[in-house]
């Protein structure tokens, strides 16, 4: 009996000691993605990081509105009861977020253009925006 406690015991550990790995936030995942991905030299990557984690921080709060009421409708739109008047404020909520994203992407395309040449900017927010499938490794 001790011994199943014992290694009880230490699996829970194990299992504790391991979960931020898969805790990471998806904004997290998406800045190392990116970052990875770009294939910066260590000097312009310096520069460029906090610019960067400062728009997916912006990106993915100007996207919350629309997130925090689909959340709020998703029993409704899985049982197929969506109302009209949801889903009209549904499709406003998705209109404001869009907009309120291309405003936060014009505005760190200035500051993307301080630090990296055009190219990687252009493959800086493509990256950005990569599905969170595709950022787990599970789609191509």
């Amino acid at each position: 009996m001790k011994r199943f406690l014992i290694t009880l015991f230490s699996t829970m550990i194990l299992l504790t000691l391991s979960t931020p790995s898969f805790a990471q936030t998806k904004l997290e995942k998406r800045y190392a993605y990116t970052l990875k991905h770009l294939k910066l030299d260590k000097a312009t990557e310096a520069k460029f990081a906090p610019v960067l984690k400062a728009y997916l921080t912006e990106r993915k709060q100007a996207g919350d509105i629309y997130d925090d009421l689909k959340k709020k409708f998703k029993a409704a739109e899985k049982a197929g009861t969506l109302t009209d008047a949801q889903a009209t404020q549904l499709l406003n909520a998705k209109l404001d977020s869009e907009g309120k994203e291309l405003i936060v992407m014009r505005k760190y395309l200035a500051e993307f253009k301080k630090v990296l040449p055009a190219k990687k900017i252009y493959y800086a927010f493509d990256y950005a925006n990569d599905k969170i499938s595709k950022i787990d490794g599970k789609e191509e």
